[in-house]
């Protein structure tokens, strides 16, 4: 009994040692890549500058934007989507681990008088810088096609610029706008569906919400 349970235990280890090799050999342990997206919520979970509308002139979604008052106030927004550098770890062929950095940029020029002692009148960015780590399963592989879908979630940094932000804190009937030029923010995004071809060098498109877009398109390399 004793040596039938002996090799049986060897036996179990080759099994995992051939498998394990065998998924070595067959997908890459490591990931990096770069996608840009169409339509992020970036800042929408971060203040109600960002979320309440009509106060911040900036929709959930959309490129571009304008408010425009009959006193003569007045925002544009113009929005450049996401931009994302990306790592992942792939335990095996099916579950991965990763990192990604990404920038969201939104240019704007403003008149807005709040008070009489407190005009803002210019032109400047609003930068969002985003840390996030990401679980990401694929469902399905054939040949040179994966289906998968993720998970993203971290924290963003707001930068704004002095001349596009009031001097003081204007508190408004649901919420303020803030005269911060940074802050932090929890950061999601959920990929819901994604697809990938190729194999060392791949093209993938994805569908999801969150700060990295609703389409978000880019490149891999796999090793």
């Amino acid at each position: 009994m004793k040596k039938l349970v002996i090799i049986l235990a060897f036996v179990f280890m080759l099994d995992t040692l051939s498998a394990q090799d065998s998924e070595t050999k067959t997908y890459p342990k490591h990931e990096i890549g770069f996608s840009v997206g169409a339509f992020p919520t970036i800042g929408a979970l971060m203040s109600p500058d960002d979320f309440i509308l009509p106060f911040s002139g900036e929709p959930i979604f959309g490129h571009t934007d304008l408010i425009e008052e009959d006193n003569g106030n007045y925002e544009k927004m113009y929005h450049f989507g996401s931009y994302t550098f990306n790592y992942n770890y792939h335990f095996n062929s099916k579950h991965s681990i990763g990192v990604s950095l990404s920038w969201v940029g939104k240019h704007i020029d403003t008149y807005w008088e709040y008070s009489d002692d407190d005009i803002v009148n210019g032109s400047g960015w609003k930068h969002f810088f985003t840390l996030q780590l990401n679980y990401r399963k694929n469902y399905f592989h054939k040949d040179k096609i994966s289906l998968y879908w993720g998970i993203y979630h971290g924290l963003t940094l707001c930068v704004r610029d002095k001349n596009i932000i009031p001097s003081k804190t204007h508190y408004y009937f649901l919420g303020s706008t803030s005269n911060a030029r940074y802050y932090f923010g929890y950061a999601l995004h959920i990929d819901a569906f994604g697809i990938e071809i190729g194999e060392k060098y791949v093209f993938h498109a994805e569908l999801g919400i969150g700060t990295q877009g609703l389409l978000k398109t880019g490149f891999k390399y796999k090793f």
